[in-house]
């Protein structure tokens, strides 16, 4: 028979889709069978248990009823009545007669009789003694299920007995029944397991309650029972025959696909571990295709390692452009970050001396300025050169700046070293730098710094400290070899005041020092006012630290988020205190790493108490804001629903892209000085632009504070343009104690 070409394809296909339909198919019927078998099953236990649920509530309701009848007809009881008036007779006819009568039901484990004041007719019986089924004083009317240790639950009723013809109570009669005796005793259960009854509690409960405490289990319905155990049959019939298909489909897995593709990871796995001609299996495979498959990989495996052939050649020569420097030829700044890298793992694992030096060319840029960028290259050429050629050959220069080589040597001591270096800055002395057309004596300074494991030196800081020393040799005329020291890190320090730094770090880590000044900020249309809170420091001596100095140190160390946390935290103080007047308000300045903080929003929980009382501004750079508006956008909308007030501060010196200004998140513009100055003193086209961008601002509903107003001048010319704010040394200079401003 002719089969059609479409027809032929990979038994792979063939395999796969057999495997897939049949499994799918089994799957579906198992699982409908199942399925349909489950819900059978749930119907019958739901209904089974619905109508025991409604048995159940019957047959309390009976029970409940029934017994407060009995009580009720033992209440109407002549001897009662007799036992009440004269109960001279008492314990005979609770333990004798009484037991003996038709009232008394075989589930009542207890009968008493009570006075009208709800105490026990009579004491215990001495023969018997009190059972404590039942109270001696009745506390409470109401029907209880009592619950007690190593006896069954007890259901305690009371039924008042009334004076024949009236009703007028002249005593009670109270009854502890055993109910769950009761009610197997009084009822006949179709749909439920009388024992599998039980009551569950502790303590005493209301009878209303035992609908919720009474336990059960409905009578199994032994047709659903033989139906699951028919589907559960027929399942594992099905389960034995997909065991025994799945392992006759893994054998033929195994033999025409396993095998032969784990010989040939193999095979992959020896030539990938290998290099060279590796022969492929001789074991031959059952399908065709596999066959193909080997003498491809071993045909692909041949031309590949031609190919790597190549591209080792190729990636080494890629590999030393990479990390060679091309004016000098030696080793680049790449190739000594991987050397350093790899010399400080091996430190932590093994220490052992390291040494760094740092060879720098004196006055380079000058001569690089004088006899031009040539002769500047041709100095750096024949200086790499000397340095290379006498080194160690273990331990290779490195040109890691313009004129800057380093050298790792490891297992010198430090005469050793100090020998090394003075060999080569002897040779860079020597060097002919005049036939390069250089004049001028050409100089090297030589900064040495050395880890020692015994003296358990900081590795990583040995480039730091070379270049410390370095620097120190070229302050140096005649010592242009430096050994680091730690004296040489003090004397860097030193440069430094130390007495800004001190007092700005305290102020940083505990608010020490910090002096909140204030400088007003008039309405000129109501004439209230809030205030500019501005930063200042107070130094041991009582002298004062500015802010060119405070927010020098600020900014070099990144302590922004910490110092503005110092300055919020003071505000309030200051709010606390009463320094700034109620009704007036205050503006904080924040940073735009403090903007970016993800608990920015709470920095200012503090504050929040005072929105009554005050108006409380937060001031942000408008660079800081156009930087991150999306971002801005959030948390400065979440602070505006909270009362507090949003002003863009020092418009004018960023951006000032007008585009922006119907996006940003604030309620107040505060122009830049060099805005207000170009409103007052500039020509006529500049006052008319900042004249015209003052109206946009106005006619979008935004405040408009100007800054830097000196003089009357310039206060009329700013309300002339609009502005609704205006603050400056006119009105006041920042102080401690705000002042308050008389227009």
């Amino acid at each position: 028979m002719k089969i059609p070409e479409g027809l032929i394809r990979p038994i792979r296909f063939y395999f796969v889709v057999f495997l897939t339909l049949s499994v799918f198919g089994l799957l579906v019927i198992n699982l409908k069978l199942y399925n349909q078998g489950e819900q059978i099953r749930k119907a019958v236990v739901e209904k089974n248990q619905e109508q025991a649920a409604l048995e159940m509530q019957r047959v309390l309701t009976f029970s409940l009823n029934d017994l407060q009848s009995k009580l009720r007809k033992i209440s109407e009881w002549d001897e009662v009545f007799q036992q009440l008036r004269d109960p001279s007779y008492y314990f005979f006819w609770h333990d004798e007669r009484m037991q003996e009568s038709r009232y008394f039901h075989p589930s009542f484990s207890n009968l008493e009789l009570y006075n009208a004041e709800k105490t026990l007719l009579m004491p215990a019986s001495p023969s018997k003694g009190y059972d404590s089924s039942l109270p001696q004083t009745i506390d409470n009317l109401q029907s209880m299920i009592v619950f007690r240790d190593y006896n069954p639950p007890h259901l305690n009723i009371y039924e008042p007995i009334y004076q024949r013809g009236s009703r007028n109570v002249i005593g009670y009669v109270g009854v502890s029944v055993d109910i769950v005796d009761y009610l197997l005793r009084e009822n006949t259960f179709y749909h439920i397991e009388k024992t599998s009854i039980r009551l569950h509690g502790s303590g005493s409960v209301s009878s209303r309650e035992i609908q919720e405490l009474i336990q059960f289990k409905p009578v199994q319905n032994p047709v659903s029972d033989e139906l699951w155990e028919l589907i559960k049959s027929f399942m594992m019939d099905m389960f034995v025959f997909l065991s025994m298909a799945t392992i006759l489909m893994y054998f033929i897995f195994n033999l025409a696909f396993y095998s032969p593709i784990q010989m040939l990871s193999l095979y992959i796995e020896r030539l990938q571990k290998r290099r060279g001609e590796i022969k492929p299996p001789e074991e031959r495979f059952l399908l065709k295709e596999f066959e193909q498959l080997k003498q491809s990989i071993y045909l692909y495996h041949q031309n590949l390692n031609r190919a790597q052939a190549k591209l080792d050649e190729q990636n080494q020569i890629v590999w030393d452009q990479a990390r060679r420097d091309v004016l000098t030829n030696i080793y680049n700044r790449r190739a000594f970050n991987e050397a350093w890298n790899g010399v400080l793992y091996q430190y932590a694992k093994d220490p052992i001396s390291t040494t760094f030096i740092l060879f720098d060319c004196d006055f380079f840029k000058a001569l690089n300025d004088t006899y031009g960028h040539e002769v500047g290259d041709e100095v750096i050429r024949l200086t790499a050169k000397t340095i290379q050629d006498h080194l160690p050959l273990e331990s290779p220069a490195y040109r890691i700046g313009g004129d800057e080589f380093a050298v790792i040597i490891q297992n010198k001591s430090a005469q050793e070293i100090q020998q090394i270096a003075q060999v080569c800055l002897t040779a860079l002395a020597n060097a002919n730098f005049a036939q390069l057309g250089v004049k001028e004596m050409v100089t090297f300074s030589v900064g040495i710094s050395q880890a020692v494991p015994e003296e358990n030196n900081d590795v990583a800081s040995l480039p730091r400290q070379a270049d410390i020393a370095m620097y120190k040799a070229k302050q140096s005329p005649q010592n242009k070899i430096q050994v680091y020291h730690q004296l040489l890190d003090r004397e860097a320090q030193s440069l430094v005041s130390n007495q800004v730094v001190t007092t700005v770090m305290k102020a940083v880590e505990s608010g020490v020092g910090i002096a909140m000044h204030y400088q007003p900020i008039v309405n000129m249309q109501t004439s209230g006012m809030y205030y500019e809170s501005l930063v200042r420091l107070q130094d041991e001596d009582g002298s004062m630290v500015f802010p060119n100095d405070i927010f020098s140190v600020v900014n070099r160390r990144r302590l922004e988020v910490d110092f503005d946390q110092q300055v919020i935290k003071k505000v309030v103080e200051d709010l606390q205190n009463g320094v700034i007047p109620k009704n007036t308000g205050v503006s904080v300045n924040v940073s735009a790493k403090t903007l970016l903080q993800p608990a920015f929003v709470s920095l200012f929980d503090s504050m929040e108490a005072y929105l009554n009382d005050y108006k409380l501004v937060i001031e942000v750079t408008e660079n800081s804001l156009v930087d991150h508006m999306e971002y801005a956008k959030d948390v400065l909308n979440e602070l505006r629903e909270k009362g507090f007030k949003i002003a863009l501060d020092d418009f004018g010196s960023g951006y000032s892209s007008i585009r922006y200004l119907a996006h940003m998140p604030v309620d107040i513009i505060k122009f830049d000085r060099s805005l207000v100055l170009a409103l007052c003193e500039g020509d006529s086209k500049t006052r008319k632009i900042v004249q015209s961008t003052a109206s946009m601002i106005l006619e979008a509903n935004y405040q408009l504070v100007m800054e830097g107003i000196e003089d009357e001048a310039m206060q009329a010319t700013s309300l002339e343009a609009g502005a609704t704010h205006i603050q400056g040394y006119l009105l006041g200079k920042p102080s401690r104690e705000p002042q308050s401003v008389s227009l």
